[in-house]
């Protein structure tokens, strides 16, 4: 003999499908917003990675540089010459350095355009 199942309350079905609704909602809210956490939290790791890249990008540019600088220091005794010259002030016997303040940022003066002849010039 097999007993049948008494049926439900239609209250207490109602009311364990709302339940059920609610907890569903609930967990794909927070589901939601954990999401939009990740992704920004991941675009801030992205963002700072980009900066590193860039900041060792730059370092290695400068370390190229002076790698060149100083093997061109090596083999080029007229390099070496010249910037002695321009950064320590260095000059060869008999030569007189003038040295102005500020004068690394004044502008190269130009030529003077050349004057026209007078007579008296034309004629020698």
């Amino acid at each position: 003999m097999e007993s049948e199942p008494k049926s439900r309350n239609p209250q207490t079905e109602k009311l364990f499908l709302w339940a059920s609704f609610i907890l569903f909602c609930t967990v794909l809210a927070f589901t939601w917003s954990t999401y939009g956490d990740e992704t920004e939290r991941l675009a801030g790791i992205r963002a700072n990675e980009q900066q590193k890249e860039q900041a060792y990008a730059s370092l290695e540019r400068a370390r190229a540089q002076t790698e060149r600088y100083v093997e061109r220091l090596g083999r080029d005794p007229e390099f070496v010459r010249d910037q002695a010259r321009e950064r320590l002030g260095v000059a060869e016997p008999g030569e007189v350095v003038i040295r102005m303040d500020g004068a690394r940022n004044m502008v190269t003066p130009q030529k003077p355009a050349a004057a026209p002849a007078t007579p008296a010039q034309a004629s020698r």
